[in-house]
């Protein structure tokens, strides 16, 4: 070993000291260059796959989005169609009071046909009696006249 401690001397200098740090220095540098370089290198190959991708994606996007607008359009009109037949028949049926007050007027009238049709039934067979008595008389008085004749 060489040294202060020994007696020989070393073949190191200050200048060449100085000189093989900064050789040493250089080489580093350029190393750390030349990582530096092959990092942006990676990283501008990444940034452009990431633009690409986003790019990719921005134009899905648009496709989902126009779909789904096509969609919710389709959506919209068959529920105006929907809401328009609910309104069509809300203006055709009628509401439930008028309705019942309708059934009962409705039945009012039966209840006063039916009573009419009894009366009728009432009157046509007491003129039928009538008619029967009266023929019956007949049929007797014709009898006892043949009778007398006779």
């Amino acid at each position: 070993m060489s040294g202060e401690t020994e007696k020989a001397q070393s073949a190191w200098t200050v200048d060449t000291l100085l000189a093989h740090i900064e050789r040493r220095l250089d080489d580093l540098e350029k190393h750390v260059d030349a990582v530096i370089n092959g990092n942006d290198d990676r990283y501008d190959q990444r940034f452009g796959d990431q633009q690409e991708a986003v790019k990719a994606a921005l134009a899905s996007a648009e496709k989902a989005v126009a779909v789904a607008e096509a969609n919710a359009e389709k959506w919209r009109m068959n529920a105006n169609e929907w809401r328009g037949a609910m309104d069509d028949r809300e203006k055709n049926l009628m509401p439930r009071p008028q309705a019942e007050q309708a059934d009962a007027a409705n039945a009012e009238k039966i209840s006063s046909l039916a009573s009419r049709i009894d009366k009728n039934e009432g009157r046509t067979n007491g003129l039928l009696t009538i008619f029967a008595i009266i023929a019956a008389v007949g049929v007797l008085v014709a009898i006892f006249m043949a009778l007398r004749r006779g």
